[in-house]
């Protein structure tokens, strides 16, 4: 019974084991910090790998991925940023405020978010459309969003934004064109894919800081980053009751809305020294991820 529930739960494991490893073992993250991008790219590439888009029928994908863009971009930040703003009145935690909002503001995690939906046996083609959608939107969005949510306006480094989607993206999409589709196995892709995102949780986590925070101010955002991602989760169930939404698209939709892309929330966070800002985006990441591992070892 315990192997079979330890078989069924493998990836919810790995993710919680990355989680613990870079809390306890922090010392090594700075030397795989260049590796972060390479990593990304390589999530990138396993997404595209073997996606036929001359294939796709975009006219069947419009709405869902409209609706995907919508929620993320615009009902979940919007809705979030006010959970947020209750659960930290004080002024103590406007830095876990400010890292809410950037990490509701920026565009789907193209990697983990396609991954996660192959897992659970969901449409990988509308999830893949859905991420670069996100992401070719994103340096015109997150600075609004971002705006929106805080009150006032911030300097979003949008040109930084734009080279690194654009190494990430079309990295990507060159290891996509120089690799034959039969050189990897696919459970070769799926294992580095696996290794990969558990590479990036250990890398932030180990990064974050979190011993520094007080007990009850972590609490409180983990807290907070499970409530939301049960917002995103509910928004994503009414939407497929309302539109009727097959169930393999329905899993493209959840994770397309509900994953957010690290790399882009700590670039964006960067001019603020408030520990709290970058806490609160990694806890945010890390319970997506936790949530998206679980729900993919549940299908």
């Amino acid at each position: 019974m315990t192997r079979a529930l330890v078989a069924r739960f493998s990836n919810l494991l790995l993710v919680l084991g990355a989680v613990a490893v870079g809390v306890l073992v922090p010392g090594p993250s700075p030397y795989l910090d260049p590796l972060i991008t390479p990593l990304v790219v390589f999530l990138v590439f396993t997404s595209l790998r073997g996606v036929r888009f001359a294939a796709i029928d975009y006219s069947s994908y419009a709405a869902v991925v409209a609706l995907s863009l919508c929620l993320s971009y615009v009902v979940l930040p919007l809705g979030g940023i006010r959970l947020v703003e209750f659960a930290f009145a004080d002024a103590a935690g406007t830095g876990a405020v400010l890292g809410f909002a950037i990490a509701l503001s920026v565009p789907t995690t193209a990697g983990s978010a396609i991954i996660w939906t192959r897992l659970a046996r969901g449409d990988v083609q509308l999830a893949t459309v859905s991420s670069i959608a996100s992401l070719l939107l994103a340096p015109a969005a997150t600075p609004l969003v971002l705006t929106r949510l805080v009150g006032s306006r911030i300097a979003v480094p949008t040109a930084s934004i734009l080279t690194d989607l654009a190494v990430i993206v079309g990295g990507g999409a060159l290891l996509t064109a120089a690799v034959p589709t039969d050189a990897l196995s696919t459970d070769a892709v799926e294992r580095g894919s696996t290794l990969a995102i558990l590479l990036l949780i250990y890398t932030a986590v180990a990064g974050a800081g979190v011993v520094g925070i007080d007990a009850a101010t972590l609490l409180a955002v983990v807290g907070v980053a499970g409530c939301l991602f049960g917002v995103g989760a509910a928004l994503s169930a009414c939407c497929q009751r309302a539109f009727g939404i097959e169930r393999d698209r329905a899993f493209a939709l959840f994770f397309t809305t509900n994953l957010k892309n690290l790399g882009i929330a700590l670039l964006v966070s960067l001019p603020f020294a408030d520990p709290l800002v970058t806490v609160s985006i990694i806890v945010y990441y890390v319970v997506q991820q936790t949530g998206g591992a679980a729900l993919a070892d549940a299908t």
